[in-house]
């Protein structure tokens, strides 16, 4: 059985305010479940989020890191701070890094290897645009993505790491890919991972879904048999919904 993962990305958004809201009302579900949960807020955010998960269970994740360790990058963040600040995970490669700051597959590769090397467990984003999959060019777009971002690794290093499958025609958008588009996906990327690391780390590889996951299709999804949890978005700015998502995984 794979271990169960849901996470919360908060992009450009949230507040010590949230923090606390959302502490409040997710930490006395923590006791009644297995099933990891991480906290992704923004980088100036972290140390309030330290100090306040403390003892609870959930644990601390960023949206971004540089491959440098340090140097003239203006706007960057370091892994040896992201390390100081408590951070376990760190999203990678999501649409909106792609898109709008132009991060290459190369680029993305790097900052996983700088993810690994100093213990911090890497969410590769991976997904296709409503384009590709009319185009029908979709299954390939991702696969590219996903062996790309994991060129070069050990297959221990490959062991060590999480893909989220977040089609972009259904982030932000209220859109949802079915549980059975969603699976689909699932499965070829399971099916990949096992022709690059071998059947026993496919196996145990966690495969997450993000793409407009809300109270209402999280059972859905995650009742799919290649679905291993939830990379959350919107929802998880909202206390009472990101805290159903919660529960309902721990079901």
């Amino acid at each position: 059985m794979r271990a169960k993962l849901v996470a919360a990305n908060w992009k450009m958004n949230g507040s010590v305010y949230l923090i606390e809201k959302m502490l409040d009302v997710l930490v006395p579900c923590m006791s009644n479940t297995t099933c990891k949960v991480v906290i992704c807020p923004p980088n100036v955010l972290l140390s309030s989020l330290k100090n306040a998960v403390e003892g609870t269970g959930i644990e601390i994740g960023a949206q971004n890191v540089h491959s440098e360790l340090s140097g003239a990058y203006t706007g960057e963040t370091s892994v040896k701070l992201l390390k100081e600040f408590g951070v376990k995970w760190c999203i990678i490669g999501h649409s909106e890094r792609r898109i709008h700051f132009e991060e290459s597959d190369d680029f993305i590769r790097s900052k996983i290897e700088t993810l690994i090397d100093h213990g911090i467990i890497p969410i590769l984003c991976i997904g296709e645009s409503l384009e590709q999959r009319d185009s029908g060019t979709h299954e390939k777009t991702v696969l590219t993505q996903l062996r790309n971002g994991l060129a070069g690794l050990s297959i221990e290093d490959q062991r060590r790491c999480v893909v989220a499958y977040e089609p972009i025609w259904a982030i932000g958008t209220g859109k949802t890919a079915s549980p059975e588009q969603a699976n689909f996906m699932h499965t070829i990327i399971r099916k990949e991972i096992k022709s690059l690391a071998g059947k026993e780390i496919a196996d145990n590889f966690q495969i997450l879904y993000g793409g407009s996951v809300n109270v209402e299709n999280t059972k859905s999804l995650l009742s799919m048999s290649e679905i291993d949890g939830a990379l959350v978005g919107g929802a998880s700015l909202i206390t009472d919904d990101f805290t159903q998502i919660v529960a309902t995984e721990f079901n």
